[in-house]
């Protein structure tokens, strides 16, 4: 965990289910990210939007009541905002290789919470960002 010193990196967690969503962004903050959280496409695309900051994304495949999956959500993100890493999560499908932005990473839910600490930091690691 970093020092009260250290600025925290900023991610966003992109879930519908309200408790998934909660019990990640707790993990996440408790492994010393800053977490901005949404639960729905046009949410998330406004946080990234509005906070430069943000340095990766956690995004949920499968997003309730949306005309736009994760998947899609994923790639529309690597067109806009290159700089964000993203990882993708699911339980209820496996990516094929054209559904997936170059760069992203996948996390098969159930994962435990400090397995998805774990995946992000790998994805920024991959993109040359230390947490």
């Amino acid at each position: 965990m970093a020092d009260a010193f250290t600025p925290r990196l900023a991610v966003l967690i992109v879930e519908d289910d309200p408790v998934q969503l909660m019990e990640a962004a707790a993990a996440l903050r408790d492994a010393g990210y800053e977490v901005a959280e949404a639960s729905t496409v046009e949410a998330a695309q406004a946080h990234l939007a509005a906070r430069p900051e943000l340095v990766a994304m956690v995004a949920d495949v499968d997003l309730a009541g949306e005309p736009l999956s994760g998947f899609t959500l994923a790639k529309a993100v690597a067109a806009r905002w290159p700089e964000v890493a993203i990882l993708i999560v699911s339980g209820v499908e496996w990516p094929s290789e054209e559904q997936m932005p170059m760069g992203a990473r996948f996390l098969r839910k159930p994962f435990a919470l400090e397995g998805l600490a774990q995946a992000l930091r790998a994805v920024l690691a991959a993109r040359g960002i230390s947490s």
